[in-house]
């Protein structure tokens, strides 16, 4: 796909391993998007795909690829446990490793701004060396956890749905995302074209 071969090539060329895959608003297609890259990153050769579901307050990761979905970040945590421990790998897709709650968790917007979260998701990264790992988070416009998971990534890819956003949404997520990492490009979903 155009978009795979794209973002490999900018991820690599500029250094950078985490992607995050942001839905401007509910129902965009955001987690749809960000399974399907992954699955077609993952069937490159020798390209290594971690799959992580941010989007802790809905998760839905676990469902969309039909894998039971792993423990609650947030029990890890408090057990001092690593998150690797949450981490499976797709038996159809060798090379996509995923995290992806099968709980939502109530607090998702503090906890994706808990230092000991920070921290997990840095050792994550050691533990689990993926050549490009896909952050799945919430909708951008309405909440406030998509734009804690930002940090977290080097580059972010916008999820817009074409039937139903508009150019008001635009500027408004263009307005939330001065000063995160920059939009490597706005993915339409649901277009009628």
């Amino acid at each position: 796909s155009l978009l795979r071969t794209r973002i490999l090539r900018e991820m690599r060329n500029r250094g950078w391993t985490r992607l995050a895959v942001v839905p401007m608003t509910p129902g965009a297609g955001g987690t749809y998007t960000a399974v399907n890259l992954s699955l077609a990153l993952a069937r490159q050769p020798h390209t290594q795909v971690t799959l992580i579901d941010l989007d802790l307050g809905d998760p839905a990761v676990a469902k969309q690829l039909a894998v039971p979905g792993c423990d609650m970040v947030s029990a890890v945590l408090r057990d001092r446990q690593g998150l690797d421990q949450l981490v499976v790998t797709v038996s159809e897709a060798p090379n996509l490793s995923v995290l992806a709650p099968g709980h939502a968790e109530p607090a998702a917007a503090e906890l994706l701004q808990d230092q000991l979260f920070i921290d997990a998701m840095a050792k994550l990264h050691e533990s689990h060396p993926a050549e490009i790992a896909i952050l799945n988070t919430a909708a951008l416009l309405g909440q406030d956890a998509a734009l804690a998971a930002l940090p977290l990534a080097d580059a972010i890819l916008l999820v817009a749905d074409g039937r139903r956003g508009t150019a008001a949404d635009m500027a408004e997520c263009e307005r939330l995302l001065a000063g995160m990492p920059p939009v490597m490009g706005v993915v339409l979903n649901k277009s009628d074209d």
